[in-house]
Order: structure tokens, then C-alpha cells, then sequence
């Protein structure tokens, strides 16, 4: 993108024409033939204007006798009209939006395209949109001319010669347009880049805590009002627990999966298998999102020792009428507790619950 800018630079000697022209981007009227003519004859307009002596530091300098050779000039090549010049400039500000567009590689529009900006905005600023949409018309004569101009005989400052000092001043312009994308693409993306890393601290803390957990939190049913109606019995052969948080399928070999937890108790194998996923976002303009993405991956594995089951039966007479609790003891130490009751205060719904020692607030839902 930056050889894109310096490219304006070069052309910066036509460029300079509009912002003594006109401070608004009013229409100036350009027709079809306007634009032809300023293609086919750049070069000769180039010239002339120079042996003028109107060229001063890249723009315009001509006093009110030199504006009407000016006139002249321009309307002898084709720009027609008594406003010739302010014509000449707004072709001139609508060519080097089209040479621009025209240079602009696919990465980088991709990228500008993903925060919904316009690379040349700050440009388009000084155009009018119908006069630029007939110079766009002319697209392939416009970036002929342009590649092809002649400024071996003009009179502009050394600077404007000068490959280094053209590199230098784009750079200034190019650190301020990628410093705009950046401020735009934060605004945009700041609060998604807070919410996937809160989400990604929040799995990442619970894996840590989990890979030094021990002990047991203590029946959770105990604490409930039917707690002397459970009874302990066998759970149902080929039972599994699982535990499943985020939006995406968080398996191991998922690299896609945004944070998130799996778990996957088998309580006839005696094993579990516990996978965390998180992300840690950043701000990345490189990146096709604007956004860096780093995933991070581990599993805890259980055996498990034993299993209880308490099981009560609230109301034969309703298919939901009941609550449980598992009870799993680990060898590595954790006891896992999962425990489900039917709450009628609670929107007719089902309270499920997850104790282990030294870890709150777990709410997550799981199945059996």
C-alpha cells in the first residue's frame, strides 16, 4: 500500500490544482470529452503550464493575467468551458483516487474492506461523487495518462525529485492513515476483543484452578429441603456426564473452537477427559479481521475411583418429578459432584449444579 502513496506524490504537481480551486467538493460539470482530453494530452498540458510559470512548491501561482493563458491552455487541449481550471483540478483529484484504486492490492483492500472503510476516503474528501463517477468511467485512459506523465521538464521543488524525500513524506502520510484505521478498527473491535478475552480468562482460570484442585466441596443435596428422602442407589449402566460451555465445539483437535470447556465424564470406563480451549485477542490491522487470535489448548484426565448416586423421586406422578446427584471421586484427588432437582419457583425449570472444592461460580449446565 505504501508504494500506492508515493505514487500520489509523484503526481502531487496535478493534485495541487484543486485545493486552491475549491475548498467543498462541488460538481464542476465535467463531461465524457473533458476526461478523454485530459488523458490524451496530460503530458503536453504538463508542459505548457510549466513554461508558464505558474508552478510554484507543486501548485498553482498564477496572477489574474496568467489565469486567462491558463484558460487558454486547458481549453485548447479539450477541457472546455470558463471554468477550464477548477475542471482540470477536480479530474486531476478524481485520477489519482482512480490510479490509487487501481494499485491497491488485494491483501490490503481485504483488510481495509473487513473494518468497512474506504482506503481513499481521505481523497474522496475533496471530489464530488458525479464528476469522479465520469473520470471513473474513463478508467483505463486515466491510469495510462498517469503512469505515463512527464515531469522531466518541470520547475517543482527539488523535494518532489527526490525518491528519499518522497518516501519520507509518505511515510508521514501512511503512519497517519494506518494510525485513522487503527483508531476506527479499536472503536469497531474493542468491545468483541474484551468479550473473547474475558470469556478466554474466565476458561483459563478454571483450568488452572482445576489442575490444583483436591478434596471434597460436600453433598450439595444435603443443603435442600427433601434432603432425607434421597436414596442412595446404582446410576444407569452407560451413563455419561458431560459438560460443554461456548459457542463452538471446543474439542481438542478443533482449531477453529473459540473458549470454552468439554468435559466428558464415563463413569462405566472410569475415566474423564476434561478439554479447555481459550483465546487471547488482540488488535492485529495485518490480519484480514483486524484481529489476532491466540488459542491455547489443554486437558486434565481423571481416573475415577468410585460413583455415588442419590436419587429422589418428588412426585411419582410427573415425569420430571425428580432430583439426583453423582457423586465422583477421582485418584488425582477433585471430587466432582453434579446435582439436578425440578424447581417450580424457579419457571417450572430444572436446577443443575456443579460442586468442587475451591472453585465458585460454576455455570455451567450439564447433561447425563
Amino acid at each position: 500500500m505504501k508504494n500506492i502513496f508515493k505514487r500520489l506524490t509523484v503526481f502531487a504537481i496535478i493534485i495541487s490544482l484543486v485545493s486552491l480551486l475549491f475548498a467543498e467538493p462541488a460538481s464542476t460539470g465535467i463531461t465524457d470529452s473533458d476526461v478523454k482530453n485530459w488523458a490524451k494530452n496530460l503530458n503536453s498540458i504538463q508542459k505548457e503550464l510549466d513554461a508558464l510559470g505558474v508552478m510554484s512548491n507543486n501548485s498553482i501561482n498564477a496572477t489574474a493575467k496568467q489565469k486567462a493563458s491558463v484558460d487558454k491552455i486547458l481549453q485548447k487541449y479539450g477541457i472546455s468551458g470558463a471554468n477550464c481550471i477548477e475542471k482540470f483540478g477536480m479530474i486531476s483529484a478524481c485520477s489519482a483516487i482512480v490510479v490509487s484504486e487501481s494499485q491497491l492490492d488485494a491483501e490490503s483492500a481485504a483488510l481495509l474492506k473487513s473494518f468497512g472503510m474506504d482506503p481513499l476516503a481521505e481523497l474522496k474528501k475533496n471530489v464530488n461523487a458525479k464528476d469522479y463517477a465520469i473520470v471513473m468511467a474513463n478508467s483505463k485512459a486515466v491510469v495510462k495518462a498517469v503512469e505515463n506523465v512527464d515531469f522531466s521538464s518541470a520547475t517543482y521543488t527539488a523535494q518532489s525529485n527526490d525518491d528519499s524525500s518522497d518516501e519520507e513524506s509518505m511515510d508521514d502520510y501512511y503512519a497517519r492513515l494506518a494510525s485513522a484505521f487503527e483508531s476506527v478498527a479499536v472503536q469497531q473491535d474493542s468491545s468483541d476483543i474484551s468479550e473473547i478475552n474475558e470469556e478466554g480468562e474466565k476458561i483459563k482460570k478454571l483450568y488452572e484452578q482445576l489442575s490444583n484442585a483436591k478434596g471434597d466441596s460436600g453433598i450439595i443435596y444435603k443443603s435442600k429441603r427433601n434432603a432425607s428422602k434421597y436414596k442412595k442407589t446404582a446410576y444407569k449402566k452407560g451413563t455419561k456426564i458431560t459438560v460443554e460451555s461456548g459457542d463452538e465445539d471446543v474439542s481438542a483437535d478443533n482449531e477453529k473452537a473459540g473458549s470454552g470447556t468439554k468435559w466428558v465424564f464415563d463413569l462405566d470406563k472410569k475415566k474423564a477427559e476434561l478439554s479447555f480451549i481459550w483465546s487471547q485477542a488482540s488488535m492485529d490491522l495485518r490480519s484480514p479481521s483486524g484481529m489476532k487470535n491466540v488459542k491455547s489448548s489443554k486437558k486434565i484426565n481423571y481416573n475415577i475411583t468410585s460413583v455415588d448416586y442419590y436419587y429422589l423421586e418428588e412426585d411419582p406422578g410427573r415425569s420430571y418429578g425428580y432430583a439426583k446427584e453423582y457423586v465422583i471421586t477421582t485418584k488425582e484427588g477433585p471430587v466432582f459432584h453434579f446435582f439436578i432437582e425440578w424447581d417450580d419457583g424457579y419457571y417450572n425449570a430444572f436446577i443443575k449444579e456443579i460442586g468442587i472444592k475451591g472453585i465458585s461460580d460454576l455455570d455451567y449446565f450439564w447433561n447425563d
